[in-house]
C-alpha cells in the first residue's frame, strides 16, 4: 500500500485523531533507534496541521476507537477504508452507513487486489 501511495495510484488521508496517534507512536522509546526527535514530530504536525479537518461520525460503532478511522475517510473523501479490524469489517450497519457515503470497507488483501487490477 505504501508503494501505491508513493506511485500516486492511491491517495492517503489523515485526521487530527490519527495525527495524534502518529505522534504517540513516534514518541515511543522503540522509535529512538530510528533517530526520531521531538523536532521531527513537530515538523510532521506543522505540515499536517493545516490539512486536518474535524469530522463527526454519526453512526454507532462497536469500538469507539474506530471513530478516527471513519472520520479520516469522511474528511478525506476516501473511496475505501483498508483495515484488518473485524469491528469495521463485520459491522453491517457501519458498512451500509459508509457505503451510503461512497466508502467501501475492505481488507488489505482486497485492497491490494483492487490496486493491482
Amino acid at each position: 500500500m505504501l508503494e501505491a501511495v508513493r506511485d500516486g495510484r492511491i491517495d492517503a488521508v489523515a485526521s487530527w485523531e490519527l495525527a495524534q496517534e502518529i505522534v504517540e507512536v513516534l514518541r515511543r522509546p522503540a522509535m529512538r533507534r530510528y533517530g526520531v526527535t521531538e523536532g521531527d514530530i513537530e515538523a510532521v504536525l506543522a505540515v499536517l496541521g493545516p490539512l486536518l479537518p474535524d469530522v463527526d461520525v454519526a453512526v454507532e460503532l462497536r469500538d469507539p476507537d474506530d471513530a478516527p478511522v471513519i472520520a479520516t475517510a469522511l474528511a478525506g473523501r476516501a473511496s475505501a477504508i483498508v483495515t484488518g479490524d473485524r469491528d469495521l469489517l463485520d459491522d453491517e450497519n457501519v458498512i451500509a452507513w459508509l457505503a451510503a457515503r461512497g466508502i467501501t470497507v475492505m481488507t488489505p488483501a482486497e485492497a491490494r487486489a483492487a490496486v493491482d487490477r
